[in-house]
């Protein structure tokens, strides 16, 4: 069935993913998930195939294709590896945005180009343990020491760390953050193996096995002057607009991570026989609870690919970005538990791969930002007549 937002440029971008996804990922989402494992040669393929640089100017090495596009790469990807797309969000979007929206020609040259096509993989350091989505009250700090920045600190929850040849680092540049302006932090490049630089181990969470998700630290780490990215104290526009990149992607990510989960309950219900019938023929209840699940989907794919297509026209999407994120946790969630309830005994099984979506689904409701207060936020842009 072809939708109304398909041309041939993003089918063509399409088939590929489909044929790496039944080839390369769908035989390793499993074990991806019992290991706990960062995906590094399935995240370096994508890059191969030109999977994280859809949105990347030509200029720096990229495709130069638009939103939607992307957008369809990572709900064909989260239909059977969610984990695979939360590695290339951090590299692509919030890592990768940076450089792309603050760095220097040279800085592009030497870390976007490589990242677009998988040669390096990027990390964003943002979140710390004090402050939420307050960026005026983080700790992390660079000072300017002659020709080099040194930073002291530390990060939380930040995804991609040991796989991460390059880290993009927030960190507070004035004496003050403004927290009216948001200025006062800046962004700087990290290469792995830096002095000082200290990277945690990946911490074992409910969902999202494989992300390499934990804390980093920063004990008189010193980078050269040049690996300022962007102009001193003015890093947070820049970190607003990829973290909306971000909420943005998780509406793809949540339609496929429901997509996955409903495909297998129909598929079970088609073929379970019970008293001599299918489950699907035999209980009225399984029907009603796919058609729920159907409706919820497809919903979701039209606020989906409806604010994708504002995106490309131009506008930012600050709220419908946002509320991608919160409905698409909802929707990914209440389906894959009911996929498992279809599947009952079977649906618990970990190696048969429904409940693992339940997972994922679960964490994409806290992950970068909790539903709550990105819901508190598209309030308050109610308050303002933003919408």
């Amino acid at each position: 069935m072809s939708m109304w937002f398909m041309n041939e440029d993003r089918e063509a971008v399409l088939q590929t993913t489909r044929e790496f996804v039944e080839k390369e990922v769908a035989p390793r989402a499993l074990e991806i998930d019992a290991s706990d494992e960062f995906p590094t040669d399935l995240l370096k393929r994508a890059g191969e195939l030109g999977l994280l640089a859809i949105t990347v100017p030509e200029a720096d090495g990229g495709l130069g294709m638009d939103q939607t596009t992307h957008a369809l790469v990572l709900e064909e990807i989260a239909k059977t590896s969610p984990v695979l797309t939360v590695a290339m969000g951090a590299h692509t979007l919030l890592a990768g945005g940076l450089l792309q929206m603050l760095g220097t020609p040279e800085q592009k040259e030497t870390y976007l180009k490589p990242a677009a096509m998988g040669e390096i993989i990027l990390a964003c350091g943002s979140t710390e343990a004090v402050g939420g989505d307050d960026q005026a009250e983080f700790t992390t700090r660079a000072v300017r020491e002659g020709d080099e920045w040194v930073l002291n600190g530390g990060k939380v929850l930040i995804s991609n760390i040991g796989a991460a040849d390059v880290y993009i680092i927030i960190a507070v540049t004035a004496d003050k953050p403004d927290p009216v302006t948001k200025t006062g932090l800046s962004a700087f490049i990290v290469p792995a193996g830096t002095p000082g630089l200290g990277i945690g181990q990946p911490e074992h969470k409910l969902g999202w096995h494989g992300s390499a998700t934990g804390s980093i630290s920063f004990s008189q780490c010193r980078v050269p002057a040049a690996n300022l990215l962007g102009p001193q104290d003015g890093a947070l526009q820049a970190m607003f607009i990829s973290a909306t990149a971000e909420f943005l992607s998780c509406g793809p990510v949540s339609l496929g991570i429901a997509e996955g989960a409903y495909e297998m309950a129909r598929a079970y219900s088609m073929e379970r026989i019970q008293m001599g019938q299918t489950q699907f023929d035999r209980f009225q209840v399984t029907r009603h609870k796919l058609v729920k699940m159907y409706t919820a989907i497809e919903s979701l794919r039209g606020l989906v690919y409806s604010t994708y297509a504002q995106r490309d026209a131009g506008e930012l999407e600050l709220a419908r970005g946002r509320l991608l994120k919160v409905e698409g946790a909802r929707v990914s969630e209440e389906v894959a538990r009911d996929a498992i309830q279809i599947m009952g005994g079977v649906g618990v099984i970990r190696e048969t791969g429904v409940e693992r979506f339940w997972r994922d689904a679960k964490v994409m409701a806290i992950g970068g930002a909790s539903a709550e207060a990105l819901t508190e936020a598209v309030s308050q842009m109610m308050r303002r007549a933003m919408i």
